[in-house]
């Protein structure tokens, strides 16, 4: 056991790193074994409980009263980051017409404006420097309210060419999400605050692991694709990194609505959305191909912003001496 922890807890304090080498494993591991990503989907959903309940262990809402006692910022970011993408995404295939697209994509948008942000969120802003509580939760109101906003948004996007099934969809983030959270608390209760922080470096080097795991259910035939269909590849991540980095221009644009470093948290919440839930709630209805790809696609800003975390910390000082103060 103490071997196993040491060699835990080695691989959780890679950091950055590891997320890469994780990309790496994930993105060109089945070049030369086909087909093990495929193989490894039906247990996505497990590798999104082990995130879930990880995350939500070691939720620290000590430092929550403050801004409860400021409502006003919470509920204007929780607007946005539900809202913005989904009404964006609406409007965009509204304009332009779904049967344009392949149903595969507009299956795929339609579940990402559904989505609530990544479950790393808080650890983005911690490492830029900003106060957590905000960021905590943020998330925290964001991933309880999904499995009753996600049904309702993804259909609405999806509008009648994509048949979504909404009860089954709300229902299984209703268990993954509620079931992960009770998982965590049972957790927090068996182990304490202090151990749980004693075994951090254990508990990142699992989340690590899986995360390589979840890299090859995401990523496989990518690689492959990017030969025979450039083109594809080139839209879907450009799509992926629009939506990433747009979201996040335009809410540090809104520093007067949320506050700046507030604006900051949203606009990074909004284009990075946890996708993997979604992918898991939908698994039963089995997705297309497109789908997966761009799913896969939509991990690439995820996976690379530790990489781009200190680039951005650089520029935000000086972007967000531009903006008009707070009022």
């Amino acid at each position: 056991m103490r071997r196993l922890r040491t060699l835990l807890s080695i691989v959780g304090v890679q950091g950055a790193r590891g997320m890469s080498i994780a990309l790496c494993v994930g993105a060109f591991v089945p070049v030369f074994i086909p087909g093990l990503g495929v193989a490894l989907r039906p247990g996505l959903p497990l590798m999104i409980a082990v995130f879930l309940v990880n995350a939500f262990a070691q939720l620290d809402l000590r430092h929550a009263r403050q801004e409860f006692a400021r409502p006003l910022r919470l509920l204007t970011a929780t607007g946005w980051v539900m809202l913005a993408v989904p009404t964006l995404f609406w409007a965009t295939l509204n304009v332009v017409g779904r049967e344009r697209f392949d149903p595969g994509f507009v299956l795929a948008l339609s579940l990402q404006a559904g989505a609530a942000p990544i479950m790393a969120t808080p650890a983005v802003a911690l490492v830029l420097g900003l106060e957590v509580t905000f960021p905590v939760l943020l998330l925290l109101t964001t991933m309880s309210i999904q499995p009753f906003t996600a049904p309702f948004l993804v259909s609405w996007v999806a509008g009648t060419a994509i048949p979504i099934d909404s009860f089954i969809l709300g229902r299984n983030l209703f268990v993954m999400v509620g079931g992960s959270a009770l998982a965590a608390a049972a957790l927090r209760l068996w182990l304490g605050r202090s151990r749980l922080e004693t075994y951090r470096h254990e508990l990142a080097g699992i989340n690590l692991i899986v995360f390589a795991l979840f890299g090859l259910a995401m990523f496989d035939g990518v690689v492959i694709r990017m030969f025979s269909e450039p083109l594809l590849l080139l839209g879907l991540s450009a799509v992926a990194f629009i939506v990433a980095l747009g979201s996040l221009g335009i809410a540090m644009a809104m520093p007067r609505a949320m506050g700046r470093d507030e604006a900051f948290i949203a606009g990074f919440a909004t284009g990075h959305r946890n996708v993997g839930l979604m992918a898991a709630a939908q698994y039963g209805s089995s997705l297309p191909e497109l789908t997966w790809l761009y799913f896969a696609l939509a991990q690439l800003p995820i996976y690379l912003t530790p990489q781009i975390i200190r680039a951005i910390a650089s520029a935000r000082g000086s972007v967000l001496e531009r903006l008009p103060a707070d009022e």
